[in-house]
C-alpha cells in the first residue's frame, strides 16, 4: 500500500489521536492533526497532503465545509468528511464543496483505509482527466487546428498536420505514424487511422501501411517508394486501382 501523507482536522483531542494511531497503524503517515479551519488552510499552504480529514463542525469560526471550500479554490487535495451528524441538510452543505469521502462517526480502522483509498484512486484519476481535458483545450485555443488531426500518443495529446505526414505503420496492436520530425506511437489500429485523416489523400495500401499519396516519389508496382525517406512498401494487387486514381 503506497504510504499516503494525511492530514487530520479535528477539535476533539481524543478523537483526533484515536484517528491518528490508527491511521499509523494502517501504515499511514500522519502530517499532523490541528483543531480549527484555519489551521488546516495554514497547514496546506505548508505543505499539501496526500488526503485530509476534515471534522465538518469545528469550534471557532469557521466549519470543516468552509474550510474545505477555500482549500478546494486553492489546491488539488482529496478532502474526506468526518462527521457524527449523518442528516440531510449537513449532507447537502457537505456536498456543495465536492468531498471524496464522508464518514459517520463512530468509526473503525477499517472504514478510515476504505475511504481514504477510494478517496486517492479516485482523485488521481479526476486529476488525470482535467490535465488531460486542459491539455486538449489548449491545443484549441492556438494555432490553425482546422486542418490537423488530434490524437492520443504515448506521450500524450499530439497535433499533426497531414502534409507532414509520409506512412502509417500498423505493427501488432498499435501503428506509427511516420512525419518528417518523429515517428509517433499510437494505440489505434490503421482501421481507427484511416478514419482519422482526409481520405482525398490517404490511401490503405495493404494490411500494415497506409500512404500518403503526395509522398509517394516512385510508383514501380507491386512496390511504391515514399520520398524523403525513400522507405518501400509493397502495395496489395486490389489496392493498386485505388492508389493510381489517387495519385493522377
Amino acid at each position: 500500500m503506497t504510504k499516503l501523507n494525511v492530514l487530520i482536522v479535528e477539535d476533539e483531542i481524543l478523537v483526533a489521536t484515536d484517528i491518528e494511531e490508527s491511521l499509523e497503524s494502517l501504515g499511514y503517515t500522519v502530517q499532523n492533526a490541528v483543531t480549527t479551519g484555519q489551521a488546516a488552510i495554514e497547514e496546506v499552504e505548508k505543505k499539501l497532503p496526500d488526503v485530509i480529514l476534515m471534522d465538518i463542525m469545528l469550534k471557532g469560526d469557521m466549519t470543516g465545509i468552509e474550510a474545505a471550500n477555500i482549500i478546494r479554490k486553492k489546491y488539488d487535495v482529496p478532502i474526506i468528511y468526518l462527521t457524527a451528524n449523518a442528516d440531510i441538510a449537513t449532507v447537502e452543505k457537505a456536498k456543495i464543496s465536492l468531498p471524496y469521502g464522508y464518514i459517520i462517526k463512530p468509526f473503525t480502522e477499517k472504514d478510515l483505509q476504505t475511504n481514504i483509498e477510494i478517496a486517492r484512486f479516485k482523485f488521481e484519476n479526476d486529476l488525470k482527466s482535467k490535465m488531460e481535458s486542459d491539455q486538449f483545450n489548449r491545443f484549441f485555443k492556438h494555432g490553425d487546428n482546422e486542418n490537423m488531426v488530434i490524437i492520443q500518443s504515448k506521450k500524450g495529446l499530439e497535433k499533426i498536420n497531414p502534409d507532414n505526414v509520409y506512412y502509417i505503420f500498423q505493427d501488432q496492436e498499435h501503428s506509427l505514424i511516420v512525419t518528417a520530425e518523429e515517428d509517433i506511437d499510437v494505440d489505434l489500429s490503421l482501421d481507427d487511422c484511416i478514419d482519422m485523416f482526409p481520405d482525398e489523400k490517404f490511401v490503405r495500401v495493404s494490411d500494415t501501411y497506409i500512404v500518403n499519396t503526395d509522398k509517394v516519389f516512385i510508383t514501380k508496382f507491386p512496390e511504391i517508394i515514399i520520398q524523403d525517406k525513400m522507405t518501400v512498401i509493397a502495395v496489395d494487387e486490389e489496392k493498386q486501382h485505388l492508389l493510381e486514381s489517387k495519385l493522377k
